[in-house]
């Protein structure tokens, strides 16, 4: 059973992951999500055949607009995004087989691919995705929680999220520079998705995040040359500790405190 809850998930992240090339694109730059979705940036051209085939669509975009002949600035990235969504979905639910949590992880799972493809192309975490993302991750606990009855599950959740908010909220007031408020947010949402499993996790989370954007800051400062002055995007080390803390966060708990949560 657990295997075919893997294998469905992995599938529909393909998809799923596939369509959020649009919710990258338009939400990133501050535009509406108004149809056609895909058409050509440069003519205004509706998309052929081809290109309205999920995950298949790249090749497409990567030949180019059939009107006009350009293509898109990140002409493969909805088959990156397809990639990244199915195996964070599949992850997920390998670690929580077929559990009521698992709805609110598959939600956590694209909000985080889309987050961080905007945060690395634009350095901005959009509202516009961070909300109805952390208030459907919300209900969709609640919902699990009425469910089997886990309301220490669902206190713990909101005891991390709320902690999380409030420690990156300082950071934010004493270095806004260096901690946007967007990262405070989405601190928050993995806060709350971490502290469902059990508080050790959340601590995991954000431990992961810690070091991971450490490791790549370093490195990203000594390629580029540019010391401090080197602006890397925090949002993809949440969600990558995110990520690191539901699939691999029992043993990492365990190794920790020396305890199972």
């Amino acid at each position: 059973m657990d295997t075919l809850v893997t294998v469905v998930a992995a599938t529909g992240g393909l998809v799923v992951g596939d369509q959020l090339e649009i919710v990258v694109a338009r939400l990133g730059a501050h535009e509406d999500l108004r149809r056609p979705w895909w058409s050509c940036a440069s003519c205004g051209a509706p998309a052929g055949a081809a290109a309205l085939v999920p995950v298949l669509r790249a090749a497409a975009r990567h030949r180019g607009c059939p009107a006009c002949g350009s293509r898109p600035a990140h002409a493969l990235r909805p088959l990156a995004l397809a990639v990244a969504c199915a195996a964070v979905m599949a992850g997920f639910a390998a670690r929580l087989g077929a559990d009521p949590s698992l709805a609110a992880y598959a939600v956590l799972a694209a909000a985080l691919v889309a987050l961080s493809a905007v945060d690395l192309e634009r350095l901005i975490l959009p509202n516009r995705i961070l909300y109805p993302a952390a208030g459907s991750v919300a209900l969709l606990l609640l919902v699990a929680s009425v469910a089997d009855d886990r309301w220490g599950s669902m206190a713990r959740a909101a005891a991390a999220g709320a902690a999380a908010f409030v420690a990156f909220f300082a950071v934010h007031a004493a270095a806004p520079r260096g901690m946007g408020f967007g990262d405070v947010r989405l601190a928050g949402l993995v806060g709350l998705a971490g502290g469902w499993l059990g508080l050790g996790h959340a601590f995991v989370a954000f431990l992961a995040a810690f070091v991971l954007g450490s490791v790549v800051g370093l490195v990203v400062m000594a390629v580029t040359g540019q010391g401090r002055r080197t602006r890397v995007p925090f949002g993809p080390f949440l969600a990558a500790g995110a990520v690191v803390a539901v699939v691999a966060g029992d043993p990492v708990v365990r190794l920790l405190f020396h305890r199972g949560g």
